[in-house]
């Protein structure tokens, strides 16, 4: 009887184990898959647009503008920033420089409450996933 009250307990202590064990895999994943560089959904691509590379005090990050139409104002954060082109431009930049280039990408949207600070005109930003970036 003592052997069996042994077993019970040792089984009673693996299967709370093995329930926390996995309550923590599943809670660990909290990545949002709906915006920002993780999102699944691709909002549009952006082909082959001329624009400026700057670096945005703000976010602490290197973002694409361009000016779609007088008084409007798009700006595209890299998601994958470790991107050749990208790299390539970037090497050696300090942060007061601006670069003429033209980017095609896969745009994806910001996140609700995401803070960009103080805009002017008709402003958005998008993320995007760079396939390809010339500088000219």
């Amino acid at each position: 009887m003592k052997h069996l009250s042994l077993i019970f307990i040792a089984a009673f202590s693996l299967i709370i184990i093995a329930n926390f064990s996995c309550k923590k895999n599943k809670t660990e994943v909290t990545e949002d898959t709906s915006c920002g560089c993780n999102a699944i959904a691709i909002k549009y691509s952006l082909l082959n647009t001329s624009g400026t590379l700057s670096y945005f005090q703000n976010k602490s990050k290197w973002v694409f503008s361009y000016q779609p139409l007088p008084g409007n104002y798009s700006n595209y954060f890299p998601c994958n920033t470790m991107q050749d082109s990208l790299k390539a431009i970037l090497q050696n930049a300090n942060t007061s420089q601006t670069f003429n280039v033209k980017i095609s990408g896969k745009v994806k949207t910001t996140c609700p409450n995401e803070d960009f600070g103080v805009t002017s005109g008709v402003t958005t930003f998008d993320y995007i996933i760079i396939d390809s970036l010339k500088r000219y």
